[in-house]
């Protein structure tokens, strides 16, 4: 990196992107944020479910990745002290099996790889969430969270322009250009722009980006829907994982369900959207007046091995990615990762 202020262009305003624009312009750099699309949170971040936490997860599926997540989660707490209050849609997570055994099994999982959280009978479920059809038994996560990924995501990106960055939309980067080795600039519609270094944080997208300069990122894209529905208020407190059917309540209003892509594709959503409903429904005591807002199909950036692809990239000196799923729970540490090895490089 050059002495003085480095410039750096950050690719794609997604949650990633804008934590890490946010996180290295109060490092000091000056910070060019370009997005392809007309505003931020246009790609996966804007249908995102934004569970913070590992209540959805069993620890022995993926060890390195569970212990990855559990030890980002306290960087949120981090974040809003630097940042301010975040949108934060509802707190604390109730999550049950399909059997009681079941249920047991996943809070000793939980509780041996550090987790706090408690097993409730029907009586504790009910004192927390008196409209649902309680189960026998259920995990209570209090350190999980739901929070709004695109209002987050606008916050980052308006702290960090009230500090100098620049936020350009419409702007798809199409080359980045080297020289000796290095990163010198990227290029868009509006010409070449000089920099010290790029932030690729754009999802599949970067892929095609960092193949022109023979750099193979192993990120593929999964499908998934996010499904958003009006309700009655006071139905739903926090965030339920019942059987794999998720649901959590909106920031405002109303609920939102994460649910796998229809085999169909978007021929299946209108079905998706009749069962997601009448699934959330049967899960409650009184009639939840569901009515669908929307159902949004939408690209998740996997990698081959589950983690992140965070770091310098090899071959050419000032190129840094940073792409991961789940982005939302990821983003403040990946943020704050970028800024310590590109403001110190």
């Amino acid at each position: 990196m050059r002495r003085g202020i480095p410039r750096i262009a950050v690719v794609g305003a997604g949650i990633t992107g804008a934590s890490v624009a946010w996180h290295l312009t109060r490092a000091g750099a000056a910070v060019t944020v370009l997005e392809r699309g007309p505003d931020a949170s246009s790609g996966a971040t804007g249908s995102s479910y934004g569970w913070v936490g590992t209540g959805s997860m069993l620890p022995g599926d993926a060890p390195s990745r569970f212990a990855m997540i559990r030890d980002a989660v306290p960087e949120f707490a981090r974040l809003a002290s630097a940042l301010g209050p975040l949108p934060i849609a509802a707190r604390g997570a109730l999550v049950w099996a399909g059997t009681d055994a079941d249920t047991d099994a996943f809070v000793a999982q939980q509780r041996a790889a550090g987790i706090t959280i408690a097993l409730l009978d029907r009586a504790g479920i009910r004192t927390l969430e008196p409209h649902l059809k309680a189960p026998a038994l259920a995990a209570w996560v209090p350190g999980d969270f739901a929070l709004e990924p695109a209002l987050l995501t606008a916050q980052l990106l308006s702290s960090a322009q009230a500090s100098g960055a620049r936020v350009a939309f419409d702007q798809e980067v199409s080359a980045i250009e080297t020289r000796n080795g290095r990163v010198t600039a990227v290029v868009t519609a509006d010409g070449s722009h000089s920099v010290d270094a790029v932030v690729l944080a754009n999802a599949a997208s970067a892929v095609p980006l960092a193949a022109r300069l023979d750099i193979h990122l192993p990120v593929h894209e999964a499908p998934a829907v996010l499904l958003a529905f009006d309700a009655l208020p006071g139905r739903l407190h926090h965030l339920l994982c019942a059987a794999d059917h998720e649901v959590r309540p909106r920031l405002g209003g109303g609920m939102l369900v994460a649910a796998d892509m229809p085999v169909e594709g978007d021929a299946g959503l209108d079905r998706l959207a009749r069962q997601c409903m009448a699934d959330t429904q049967a899960l409650l005591t009184a009639p939840a007046g569901l009515v669908l807002r929307s159902a949004r199909a939408m690209q998740r950036p996997l990698t081959s091995t589950g983690m992140p692809v965070q770091g310098f990239l090899p071959g050419v000196e000032g190129l840094y990615a940073a792409i991961a799923h789940p982005g939302v729970m990821l983003a403040p540490w990946l943020g704050r990762l970028a800024a310590d090895a590109l403001v110190a490089a």
